[in-house]
């Protein structure tokens, strides 16, 4: 066996002597490696009333990702807490924050309050800070009587920092007013993130209409590939059809990014109708809605490649825990020093287990430079599904999620392949008629399946569609309802819908997360022997 293959097959030996412990003390903390896993076991420890602020404050030390969630458990337990010097000076009342040195004043200083300084006050702070070029700069500006001038005299770094400091009532009187396009592409050409950031939600967002008009006709060519495209769908929206595919062939050619430019394709397709963008679209070897779209429509075989099942795969169980998430970390963190493919070839054969497949699929994408996609379906015969619809969408979400890993833990400690949340396992344990359900069971790949099965049941039945429910799975039915309820997104008698409001759902993160996991559930439909065409399936996503 290759050393390094040996090296990280003898961890697996180490770790399976230890089981997940049932009561979590601070000597088990301290015998678990750094991560998100001990983090999660922290914050329990924290979380327990029988806690000593002693063995918090220990354990506090430990802590690899330190979150306010968990400085909020040590001062519950009566920790004296003393703030860092940044939030200290950011708590301080402008008088207060006068007295205090320029370092000081440039952490606290909140520019939103600039406007409505008196003289003597500004006076005041402009000689405190008169060392300070970037800071003063931005005073100068928000004292001024005409601020948008000023900033749009500015560089995009420092517009967009002023943005980000001002309130929603600041930023409506200041900025929402109508501006020559050529001022707004120079700012916008710069390509600032923070600037380009800005832009993004300007045109996802209706409060600002006067500027977000004035982006028409900008020509803007410079900015990051993602705010070029957003551009385009504003211009859609417009009706600009010409400036419209402009911009997609921007997207297009400085993206890096395959799902990207897979977008840019399909939006340059679907406004011009031009086949021979269909074709090219379908000839991308990347996995993704706008594809699956491009080969069903010409009715020809995709050039992305999926595999279902690794055979053959022995019965017996994996020489590792797959249920511990620290010998997971363990494990992924070995994985990365073995970087030869041949190596991780060789290695994927350790794999071979039907209850590891996930593992194994997760070795074979680094060994194959990630050219394959993954559509598993493990522990599949221990659910008895209702239907292959509720299969698929099931294994649909859990691959975005975890890709079946079955000890994943996120930065909030959402847990296992479905990544519950710990403040669901509860609830759901009581409405599922069970008993005796504890967090760590969220690491048992079939209870996570039957909790995650269990929870996109009950939000199929308020919110019907797959992609729904995937908006719903990600940003909460909170987030989902409100954002249906404004009548603004699927549409029935506009052009280019339903497309047309994926592209705009507010959350950037359940935006994607949607259409990654549609594009999943039409593959897994397939797989399962259904013939999903999306069109079809999308019309009955036009509800207002």
């Amino acid at each position: 066996m290759h050393k390094k293959l040996a090296y990280v097959v003898a961890l697996w030996s180490i770790f399976t002597i230890q089981a997940i412990a049932q009561e979590i003390t601070l000597k088990f903390l301290e015998s678990k490696p750094k991560g998100l896993a001990r983090d999660f076991y922290i914050w329990r420890f924290l979380s327990d009333e029988n806690t000593s602020l002693q063995d918090a404050l220990k354990a506090y030390e430990l802590v690899y990702r330190k979150t306010p969630k968990l400085t909020a458990l040590l001062e519950k337990k009566g920790m004296p807490h003393e703030l860092p010097r940044e939030l200290h000076c950011k708590n301080l009342s402008f008088e207060s924050l006068l007295k205090e040195d320029q370092e000081c004043i440039n952490y606290g200083l909140k520019l939103s309050l600039i406007p409505n300084l008196s003289p003597q006050q500004l006076h005041a702070l402009k000689a405190k800070i008169s060392s300070n070029k970037a800071l003063s700069q931005k005073v100068e500006i928000l004292s001024s009587k005409m601020v948008l001038t000023k900033m749009l005299q500015s560089d995009a770094k420092t517009f967009a920092q002023i943005y980000n400091a001002l309130t929603q009532k600041q930023r409506e009187k200041f900025i929402n007013q109508a501006i020559k396009p050529q001022r707004l592409k120079k700012l916008a050409d710069e390509n600032i993130p923070a600037f380009n950031k800005m832009l993004q939600g300007i045109i996802l967002s209706d409060s600002l209409p006067k500027f977000k008009k004035s982006l028409l006709n900008a020509h803007i060519t410079n900015a990051n590939p993602y705010t070029l495209f957003l551009l385009g769908m504003h211009e859609l929206m417009a009706n600009n059809k010409q400036n419209a595919l402009t911009y997609f062939k921007l997207t297009h050619n400085a993206s890096k990014d395959m799902f990207l430019q897979d977008k840019a394709l399909f939006w340059q397709y679907y406004v011009s109708k031009d086949k021979k963008i269909l074709s090219k679209l379908a000839q991308s070897t990347n996995l993704d809605i706008y594809t699956i779209y491009a080969n069903q429509k010409l009715k020809q075989t995709p050039q992305y490649t999926i595999i279902a099942d690794f055979t053959p795969l022995s019965k017996k169980k994996p020489p590792f825990n797959i249920q511990d998430p620290f010998e997971w970390e363990i494990l992924r963190s070995n994985l990365s020093q073995v970087t030869d493919p041949k190596a991780l070839d060789e290695l994927t054969q350790e794999f071979a287990f039907a209850d590891s497949l996930a593992h194994m699929a997760y070795v074979h994408n680094r060994a194959t430079k990630y050219q394959n996609n993954y559509f598993l379906s493990p522990f599949a015969q221990n659910i008895k599904w209702k239907n292959t619809h509720q299969k698929s969408l099931t294994y649909a979400i859990a691959r975005q999620e975890s890709n079946f890993l079955p000890a994943l833990i996120s930065t909030s400690y959402a847990l296992g392949m479905m990544q519950i949340m710990p403040f669901n396992v509860e609830p759901f344990t009581k409405s599922m008629g069970l008993k005796d359900i504890k967090l760590e069971d969220m690491f048992n790949p079939i209870i996570a399946l039957e909790f995650g099965r269990f929870y996109l049941d009950e939000l199929e039945r308020e919110f019907k569609h797959p992609l729904f429910v995937a908006y719903a799975y990600n940003g909460g039915p909170g987030f989902l309802r409100r954002t249906l309820q404004q009548k603004k997104l699927f549409l029935k008698k506009r052009e280019y819908e339903p497309w047309l409001s994926m592209e705009l759902i507010p959350y950037e993160e359940s935006r994607i997360y949607g259409l990654k996991v549609l594009a999943n559930y039409i593959v897994y439909q397939e797989l399962f022997g259904n013939n999903a065409n999306l069109e079809e399936l999308l019309k009955t996503t036009l509800i207002n």
